[in-house]
This record gives C-alpha cells, sequence and structure tokens, in this order.
C-alpha cells in the first residue's frame, strides 16, 4: 500500500530521509527569529523536519515544522505547540531533547536535538532476527526513556522502530539508542480525547487493542507498542499483518502476538512469556508503566548473562496472570495518537478515523447491505474472520487508509424492572459482599499487597542482588566495615528478614567492607603541618612528634613516620612523625697564631662561611691569624665566621746613599722606615763613607733591613 509519508517522519538527523528542494519556501527562512532553516531532512503525514542553524547559540539543530493543512479546525497549532511544551520537561540521555517551540506567522515547529545515525528500522532491515540478547539491549534504553516519560506523567502514543534513532560515535547499544517524537504525545492527564472527534493516531502495526476498540490509551498502550518492537528485533518481521490497515487493526483485537520462538527456534521460553506479557491484548494483564516493564527485562537480561537458557521459575514469574488478578500498578489512562500501516516495511503518521471495533464481537459482516446515505458504494462489512459490534457497518473510502467504522441506528429497548420479592434477598447479598469486599480491601491494603523479604545476609554481593530481584524488588547497596563479616558479603539489608515491603520497592542491602584498616599515607618531605592534615583526613590520629637534626631534609618537613608509610593500622592508631630541626650546628675551633689558609678550608668544610680581615704587623708572619670571632661554642651551618690575618708592610722607596758619610746614610735609611745594617768593605781605609747598599734602589718593604758598606 502506498502512502505520501516518507518513512523516517520524525528522524530528527540525517538517516536517509528527504532531500532539500529549491522550490520549498521554508529553505533559507528564519523561524522565530532564531533557527535558520538549511535543509530539509525528511516529510511525513504529520510534519516535514529540516536541519537548521540555531543563529542564538550558534548550533545545529532539527526543526520539526507542523503540516498547515492538518490545522483546518484552528486547534491542531495550539495542541502542537502544547505538547513541544510538555516533551520539553523530559530530559533523559535515551529521549531526543526538545529545545525550544513556538508559532511563526502561522508555523507551528519544535526545535529538537539534532542527531547523526540511523532508525532502528534500519537495524531491523540489515541485522534482524538479532537473537535474544541483542534485541534486549536495544529494548532496555527504549523503556528507560519511556519510564522517565511515564514518570512525569507523559505517554508516547507512538513507539516504532522509525521514532527510535541509533547514533554514531557512542561506545554501548545503550548510549547510542535515542527517543524520538515525544512532541506528539500527550499529556496523561489531559482531558481532552480525540474519541470526541472519531479520530485515532498512532501506527496500526503498534496500536494496544484498547486504543483500536475504545481510543483509550495510556502507559500500558506505550508498553504494548514495545513489546511489539521487542517482537521484531527478535524475529524481524511484524506480529500481525495484512492487506489493509483495518485488518491489521482486527488481528491487534482478536489475535495473541505469537510467540517469537515459532518464527525463530532457539529463544529461550521466559524471553517468549515476556514479549506475551507485555502484549497481552487485556490491558490489566500488561505491565503498569514502561517501569515495571524495565524490571521484567533487566531480570532477563540477567539471566541471559549468566548463561541460563532454561529458567521455569523465572518463564512462570512473567506468564500472563489470571485475567481480572492483582498486576503491577493501576492502569493509567489517556486518549491516544494513531498511524498509518505500511506493509512493504516502515510506517508513518497519518490521522485515522476511529474504528469501533469489539474484541467481543461477532465474526462476519453486519449490518445492512450498501452504503450509508450520502456515500458512494464500497466495501462492507470486516475482513473475514473479525468481528464488528452489532448493528455496526465498515465503509473505505479513498485512500484506503482512511478507515471509519459507524454505527447504524437501533430501536430503543424495552427496560426491565426488578420484581419486588427479589428486593429483599438481594440487598441482604449486596450487603454481605460489601462487607467481604472492605474486609478484603483492608486486607489487601494492609498486608496482601506486600510481599516478604528474603533473608540475604551472608550472601555474596552479587547472589543477593538476583534473589531479591528474583523477589520482584529493586536492590540499592552501601557498604560498611565489619569486624566479623568477611568482605564482600552482605551484613543485613533494609526491610530485613521476614520483613514485608510493596513488589517493586527498593531493598537496601550492606555489603561488608572487611576489617577497618588504613594504609600509613607517605608523607616524608611534606611540611609538617600538610602531613598532619593528611593522617586525619584519613581517619588516623596524630601522635607528638619527634625531633632530630638533618642534613638533608629541610628544617620543619617530615623526615618519617612512625610506623612507616604502607603499613594497615586500625582507626586511633596515633602515628608519630620525625620532623628535621635542619642540619647540626658546627662546633667552633680556635684558629689564632695558625694558618689563615688552613682556617679557611676547615671552616668551609663544616658548612660555614669565611670573612677574611687583614691587619699589617711587624711582629708576625703576614698570613698568620692575629684573631678569630667567634672563636669558640657552636654555629648553625652557613652562618659567618671572620678572620683577622697578618700582613706585612708596605713598600716603600730606598734612599740612595751611596757616596753619603754612614752618618748621614744611616739617618736617611731610617727615616725612611728601614733598618740599617753596617758592614766594612775588604780594603777599608776607615773613612766611614758609604761605598754601595743593598738594595740599592727601588722599593723595599717598610721596615726591612737596608745593608750598607763602608771604605
Amino acid at each position: 500500500m502506498a502512502s505520501e509519508a516518507d518513512p523516517r517522519d520524525d528522524v530528527i538527523g540525517r538517516h536517509g530521509g528527504g532531500s532539500a528542494t529549491a522550490s520549498d519556501p521554508l529553505l533559507g527562512k528564519v523561524l522565530g527569529m532564531r533557527y535558520r532553516i538549511v535543509e530539509k531532512v525528511a516529510k511525513g503525514g504529520m510534519a516535514t523536519v529540516y536541519v537548521a542553524h540555531d543563529m542564538r547559540l550558534d548550533r545545529i539543530v532539527a526543526v520539526k515544522v507542523m503540516h498547515q493543512d492538518l490545522d483546518e479546525e484552528g486547534n491542531f497549532a495550539e495542541r502542537f505547540v502544547r505538547e513541544g511544551r510538555s516533551a520539553a520537561k523530559l530530559s533523559h540521555p535515551n529521549v531526543v531533547a526538545v529545545y525550544d517551540q513556538d508559532e511563526d506567522d502561522g508555523v507551528a515547529f519544535l526545535a529538537m536535538e539534532y542527531i547523526e545515525g540511523h532508525t532502528l528500522r534500519d537495524t531491523i532491515a540489515s541485522q534482524a532476527p538479532l537473537g535474544a540478547a541483542k534485541a534486549l539491549a536495544y529494548i532496555e534504553p527504549i523503556l528507560s526513556a519511556m519510564t522517565a516519560a511515564h514518570a512525569i506523567g507523559i505517554v508516547h502514543r507512538d513507539i516504532k522502530p522509525e521514532n527510535v534513532l541509533i547514533t554514531t560515535g557512542a561506545a554501548s547499544i545503550s548510549q547510542r539508542v535515542k527517543v524520538a517524537d515525544f512532541g506528539l504525545a500527550r499529556v496523561m492527564n489531559n482531558n481532552s480525547n480525540d474519541a470526541t472527534t472519531g479520530n485515532l493516531v498512532g501506527t496500526v502495526s503498534y496500536l494496544a487493542p484498547e486504543l483500536v476498540t475504545e481510543s483509550r490509551s495510556g502507559p500500558r498502550t506505550d508498553v504494548y507498542a514495545a513489546g511489539v518492537v521487542l517482537y521484531e528485533l527478535l524475529t524481524g518481521r511484524k506480529p500481525h499483518s495484512g492487506p489493509s490497515p483495518v485488518e491489521v487493526a482486527y488481528k491487534h483485537v482478536h489475535e495473541d502476538v505469537p510467540p517469537p520462538s515459532k518464527a525463530a527456534p532457539g529463544i529461550p521460553r521466559y524471553v517468549d512469556a515476556l514479549v506475551a506479557r507485555a502484549t497481552a491484548r487485556d490491558p490489566e494483564l500488561r505491565p503498569a508503566d514502561a517501569g515495571v516493564l524495565l524490571r521484567m527485562v533487566n531480570r532477563v537480561m540477567a539471566t541471559l548473562s549468566a548463561g541460563i537458557f532454561d529458567d521455569p521459575d523465572l518463564t512462570a514469574d512473567l506468564a500472563l496472570p489470571r485475567a481480572g488478578a492483582p498486576d503491577q500498578g493501576a492502569q493509567a489512562g489517556a486518549d491516544s495518537p494513531a498511524r498509518f500501516h505500511d506493509e512493504s516495511g516502515s510506517e508513518t503518521t497519518a490521522v485515522l478515523p476511529a474504528l469501533g471495533l469489539s474484541p467481543s464481537g461477532p465474526s462476519g459482516p453486519a449490518g445492512p447491505s450498501g452504503p450509508p446515505p450520502g456515500r458512494p458504494p464500497g466495501p462492507q462489512g470486516p475482513p473475514p474472520g473479525v468481528g464488528l459490534p452489532a448493528g455496526a457497518r465498515l465503509s473505505l473510502s479513498e485512500p484506503e487508509e482512511n478507515v471509519r467504522i459507524a454505527p447504524t441506528p437501533t430501536q430503543p429497548k424495552q427496560r426491565w424492572s426488578m420484581p419486588a420479592t427479589w428486593r429483599g434477598p438481594i440487598a441482604i447479598g449486596a450487603a454481605v459482599v460489601a462487607v467481604a469486599l472492605v474486609a478484603g480491601g483492608l486486607w489487601w491494603f494492609i498486608d496482601g499487597r506486600y510481599e516478604r523479604v528474603p533473608s540475604v545476609a551472608g550472601l555474596s554481593k552479587a547472589a543477593a542482588t538476583t534473589q531479591l530481584q528474583d523477589a520482584g524488588f529493586e536492590v540499592s547497596a552501601n557498604t560498611e566495615f565489619s569486624d566479623t563479616v568477611e568482605k564482600g558479603v552482605v551484613i543485613d539489608s533494609d526491610p530485613g528478614r521476614d520483613d514485608k515491603a510493596l513488589p517493586g520497592s527498593t531493598v537496601e542491602i550492606s555489603v561488608s567492607r572487611g576489617v577497618e584498616e588504613y594504609s600509613v599515607p607517605k608523607v616524608k618531605g611534606m611540611l609538617a603541618d600538610e602531613a598532619q592534615d593528611e593522617i586525619r583526613d584519613m581517619g588516623l590520629s596524630v601522635g607528638d612528634p619527634i625531633e632530630k637534626f638533618n642534613d638533608n631534609v629541610p628544617e620543619g618537613h617530615v623526615i618519617n613516620s612512625q610506623p612507616r608509610p604502607g603499613t594497615l593500622v586500625r582507626p586511633g592508631k596515633a602515628i608519630v612523625l620525625v620532623i628535621s630541626k635542619g642540619p647540626a650546628p658546627v662546633a667552633i675551633v680556635d684558629w689564632t697564631g695558625r694558618s689563615a689558609d688552613r682556617a679557611k678550608k676547615s671552616l668551609e668544610a663544616d658548612g660555614l662561611k669565611v670573612e677574611i680581615e687583614e691587619e699589617e704587623s711587624q711582629e708576625i708572619q703576614p698570613g698568620t691569624v692575629l684573631s678569630q670571632s667567634p672563636n669558640s661554642g657552636t654555629l648553625p651551618r652557613g652562618e659567618t665566621v671572620t678572620l683577622v690575618v697578618a700582613k706585612g708592610p708596605d713598600s716603600v722607596p730606598v734612599p740612595n746613599v751611596v757616596g753619603s758619610h754612614k752618618d748621614a746614610a744611616k739617618q736617611a735609611l731610617e727615616a725612611a722606615g728601614f733598618k740599617v745594617k753596617e758592614e766594612q768593605e775588604d780594603l777599608s781605609l776607615g773613612l766611614g763613607y758609604v761605598t754601595r747598599q743593598e738594595p740599592a734602589e727601588g722599593e723595599a718593604p717598610y721596615g726591612s733591613e737596608i745593608t750598607i758598606w763602608l771604605n
């Protein structure tokens, strides 16, 4: 059956949808003074999707523009915008985010997250049947997104592979799956109902029976659609098919979804049971919402991952309960949208007149033959083997997707009145039944709805989690130290052994971390205050420190700890830090009267600095230490010792006294600061005149000796 809608309607990203055309008036236009339309991606029955540039935040977004011909009655655009606001409240990693909604000159649009990738329909077409483990890996993030929506009162109402996007680049399946089209969902507490207009909005292959017969939707209709998607992933085909949408709708009402193992042998029986539970025709027998189904799926995935392919207990737990028996939560109801069906593969969205199909009506055509007044002749009656309410007829119009079931006039029925003699016994019986119902209700409310929590103390964390989940509870875990329970073993649970709790509620288990011990941290080289803070942060105490001189560790830093780093100690154990006092002080040696060179070398070798001061001395040999400061006690390394060192007299000019009388020569030399020594020439005449001197000229140290020779 052909359809004008592109099979990739509602795909928010590049998934092989439509292409840009020069005739599209929106291309290049700016919507809401913010979104410049760049490229057309896909066109469907209700909206067209474009790639747009968000000029305010400089990012690429997807813009879904409502078809204006759907707004003939003037309320579709208002609903479109209102539902966009509802979808914007939904924030979840597996949901295509709705950023904005607005209307611009009669054009209603949603701005949404732009996704690169493909649809789940593409995955089914290329890979299905996927096998149980991989199929559940895809359905788990879909249910996670639906759970978040149901929690805030939003029903998707059109779960199908075309509305599930698989992004590129993410590592795991759960990170790659994103559910789109929440922008067309209805809020559960919205009192408006499309049934009043006679229209449904949805996709025929995924319509729950109550949507077909009553136009009634809620979380359980989403659960049904998810079950059909799971069936497709497991088998590669839809559970019901037919030559027309109405026949497919009839099959959803009158036929169970078959076990997937019939089409794909090897699927475990508990997976068959899971699909049957999710697609039960009676909505009361389905999981109450996506969260309940998600817990069932997680339990099945855990069993598969453990390598268990035959689990009679799990199969029994997932099997359909007796009709009318209490199930997980009350049914939530709301009106519902619907979509067209295309047996060639993908299905797209359009408005479908309501199908008044009774799940219990008789089979075969009913009602008068021929078309109703004012309508052209056409096929009459339901498809062979399916039922209509008494007095109803089926008419098809062009195109054949638009199907309407219209009631025909019937004669008013005679009212029946109860005989007076029956009224007393019936009243008594009714009172007894009422008392029994009240008593049963009280029992159910006080005790009956609760399940006993199994004892898990002494089990491993994994075993305890499995046992509690098998009993129908959620599990959260915390850890605590224990001197008596081995590490990794459950100490206790809350609620505890033999306590009762609501199915699906959370049981908190306390898992042992073993004996409470801490490793002494490595603090060598740290400042003492920082080391003490780190030790206290570990839950240990700090003892009185020990101070020691150390040539290598700066003063105030940690030399080591007692016990040594890495030692396991119990809480409260005092850690003693050994703190450096810096290098040990140097004992001072008095070098007075000794060589200044030796003194300097010795003092510097001890880590002291040496300062030299010279002082002239005629009596002490130059280079000798005249005095030292300090000359006793101790000094820290790096301090200064001052040495006063003798030096010889300064050099002065030597007077030339040759030819002078000895008395005059002696007087001149002594006046210049020299000492005079007299020597007689070998052939001296005794005259007393200086014949030569040594040194004869130039300079000589002040106070040095000058020798003169006399004739």
